[in-house]
């Protein structure tokens, strides 16, 4: 058996998510603040003996910061355990977690590998029995408000089932057991459905047969090997019983012959001898007992292992060791003493908060990598910042965390449904299109997981380039707005934005591309080329035209043509030309082909320039050239409103303004909004002043990106 899904509700600022693990080692990303702390905590509150957590503990912020009044409200936290064997059914635990008959509803929802049984334990935190009562009978009289602001924390149990069958994330099963509290409604606990509930259990078999241990992202080895119950004592405890009597004899008899000679040893006896003489010269010989001094080192085999200490074996001590292989080395014993008891409980579960800690990138790499092979005796869950380990992580192993807003958080599974989306949409028959794109985005997966906004990109070119574009014109970087940029490196855009979608990644994702329009009399442009555009747009259309997290921006023919083809970035391709070409002729016939030739002309010779430099490289040199002066083409500028739709704030707009007006400050006509920004301070102020500038500025980058983002509506 296995953990694999955990339900959350109303839990800090998990307000209704569920997370789906698999076996062997599970990773949960998710940005600053987005709830991975909390999740594991959850986690541990359910399954975890060394967190004992009850109403003494239980803090009014530990209720979804999104309920704002938190009085009457329920936490629930379920676990559900996949593939519990016939085996696994001897056990009495097992047998009572597991459901005397499936509920099919319950189960549609949930992904199963397999047809074994499955068992779930759930912790509702709620109100106790009579302050139910009181409350369901104040919904009738209409006195439910004024009971409810008397509820105390004091008020609340802990109260632990088995065998639920609900889906508690459902906004509507929760009202079914608790009540519309909104409305003033609340559920008599004399109406409660064991069905959905479960049946009562006693918490301690669970941690009996579940062991679970955390490991702090702030660990401190050295002090937690001290501990009187260390990884060592306890691997210890498991393995005595296994130890040959004659050995445990031998180490008795050297002991009691150690005590003696400590005792005998003429400085230590003289001591005894010298504390008697005292008592006789303060008491008397008639009051005064003899003593003596002798050694008394403990003989059983449990209390010896109190002083076995792990140390380097070309070191003196465990202290000359760093940071990084402190936590490694804690991290194997801990694997160690999960396999050694693997023949006591069901299910070891380790979590790791950070596991990068102190560790050297490919540490990292290899830890992880092997920390998978443990799968067949322990589970691993791990928060992590690490863009290292999102690489080496199997993709359908992870859980993305993604905050609303400053309240709630939800919880996106990237690969939910991507199998059925392969084989009924991509037509990849007989193969799993999750596996594919696992291994497909090990180089990229760090910007596709932890960015806001993604957008992607066909070429060298617009890699290079669109970066340079935005700082340099909007002021601001990709990264600063949490937009990460990937280059495809072909035009499969559909295999990678797929991934973005309602049942997934909840984020928006833009897809730049070429359509390669024929200019009458280039050239360099062809037929061909806009056909395989047109086609391209039209299957784009067709696989994402109903998804509101995808959308595609189409060059009219290509960047580096619709680069130039702004009046404004002329300049820096000619400037691109002459630092680049030694022929005075050539740079002349180009420089001028680029300022003053025909469409098809300028057309030619910008593909001609960039061909013979190569792409990348002529990208890179433009990107070097370019200032604040340039001109984002349409398509490109639509593509990075779209991936920052949902990340874009007044403090990001007003740092934009700010960096674009800096452009016109020579000029002496804009004294008076020279002044109001220097000023503007409050919110009202710096939108006051935005808008200002967006009137004054129409045609400026910045004021186009604020229009087609919307405004100041962010």
């Amino acid at each position: 058996m296995y953990l694999k899904y955990v339900q959350i509700v109303n839990f800090k600022n998990l307000k209704n998510v569920r997370f789906e693990f698999s076996k062997g080692a599970n990773t949960i990303i998710g940005e600053n603040d987005s709830g991975k702390s909390n999740a594991l905590t959850a986690i541990r509150i359910l399954l975890d003996d060394n967190y004992y957590y009850n109403t003494k503990r239980l803090k009014e912020t530990d209720f979804s910061y999104a309920l704002g009044d938190w009085k009457g409200h329920w936490i629930i936290i379920s676990a559900f355990f996949d593939e519990i064997s016939n085996e696994d059914k001897h056990n009495e635990f097992c047998a009572e977690i597991t459901p005397e008959q499936e509920n099919i509803d319950f189960l549609k929802s949930y992904i199963r590998c397999t047809d074994n049984d499955f068992g779930t334990v759930s912790l509702f935190i709620r109100p106790c029995r009579t302050k139910r009562i009181e409350l369901a009978e104040a919904a009738q009289n209409g006195t439910f408000e004024s009971v409810r602001s008397q509820i105390k924390l004091s008020d609340y149990e802990f109260y632990y089932t088995a065998r639920s069958q609900a889906d508690f994330t459902d906004e509507n099963i929760y009202k079914s057991i608790v009540g519309d509290i909104c409305a003033g409604q609340y559920v008599n606990p004399e109406d409660d459905d064991q069905s959905v509930l479960g049946c009562k259990i006693d918490i301690m078999n669970v941690w009996q047969h579940i062991s679970t241990v955390f490991i702090d992202a702030l660990r401190d080895v050295e002090s937690e090997l001290r501990k009187p119950k260390n990884p060592i004592r306890q691997i210890i405890d498991t393995i005595e019983g296994d130890i040959k009597e004659n050995d445990i004899d031998d180490i008795k008899k050297k002991i009691s012959e150690l005590n003696a000679k400590i005792a005998n040893i003429p400085q230590v006896s003289d001591i005894g001898k010298q504390v008697n003489r005292k008592l006789l010269e303060m008491i008397g010989a008639i009051y005064s007992p003899e003593i003596k001094l002798e050694s008394r080192l403990k003989e059983d085999f449990a209390t010896l292992a109190r002083y076995l200490t792990i140390s380097p074996s070309n070191q003196a001590d465990i202290d000359l060791l760093g940071l990084g292989h402190l936590n490694i080395l804690y991290i194997a014993m801990k694997l160690v003493e999960f396999e050694v008891n693997r023949n006591r409980e069901l299910l070891n579960i380790m979590i790791i908060e950070e596991p990068e800690a102190h560790i050297h990138t490919h540490i990292q790499k290899t830890l992880f990598n092997n920390l998978q092979v443990a799968h067949t005796y322990t589970q691993v869950v791990m928060s992590t910042h690490s863009t290292h380990l999102s690489e080496v992580s199997d993709i359908e192993k992870v859980n993305v965390m993604k905050k609303v807003d400053e309240q709630t958080s939800l919880v996106m599974k990237p690969t939910n449904g991507l199998d059925r989306f392969g084989t009924d949409v991509l037509e990849c028959k007989g193969i799993s299109f999750a596996k594919i794109l696992s291994r497909y985005l090990d180089a990229k997966r760090s910007v596709l997981l932890f960015s806001k906004g993604v957008i992607l990109v066909e070429g060298d070119g617009e890699e290079i380039l669109i970066p340079a574009l935005t700082k340099k014109v909007l002021g601001v970087s990709l990264d600063e707005m949490g937009i990460g940029l990937i280059n495809i490196g072909s035009v499969g855009f559909e295999n990678v934005a797929c991934i973005f979608d309602e049942s997934r990644l909840q984020r928006k994702c833009s897809i730049v591309t070429d359509l390669d329009v024929v200019v009458e009399g280039a050239k360099k442009s062809n037929q061909t080329a806009m056909d395989r555009g047109a086609s391209r747009r039209k299957k784009l259309s067709q696989l994402f035209g109903e998804n509101p997290y995808v959308s595609a921006f189409y060059a009219p023919h290509t960047l580096e043509v619709d680069f130039v083809s702004e009046e404004s970035n002329k300049d820096f391709v000619c400037s691109v030309i002459r630092n680049t070409y030694k022929d005075a002729a050539v740079i002349e016939r180009h420089v001028s082909t680029i300022k003053s030739g025909t469409e098809a002309e300028r057309y030619d010779s910008v593909m001609t320039v960039a061909n013979n430099i190569k792409k990348g490289w002529y990208a890179t040199l433009l990107a070097e050239t370019i200032d604040a002066r340039a001109v984002i083409p349409m398509y490109i500028l639509d593509a990075i409103v779209f991936a920052a739709k949902d990340i874009l704030s007044e403090k990001l707009l007003w740092k934009m303004v700010q960096y674009s007006f800096e452009q016109y400050l020579p000029d002496s006509d804009f004294d008076d909004l020279k002044a109001e920004f220097k000023e503007a301070k409050s919110s009202k102020e710096i939108q006051t002043t935005i808008k200002k500038f967006c009137a004054e500025f129409p045609e400026d980058m910045v004021s186009l990106f604020i229009a087609k983002a919307g405004g100041l509506n962010v």
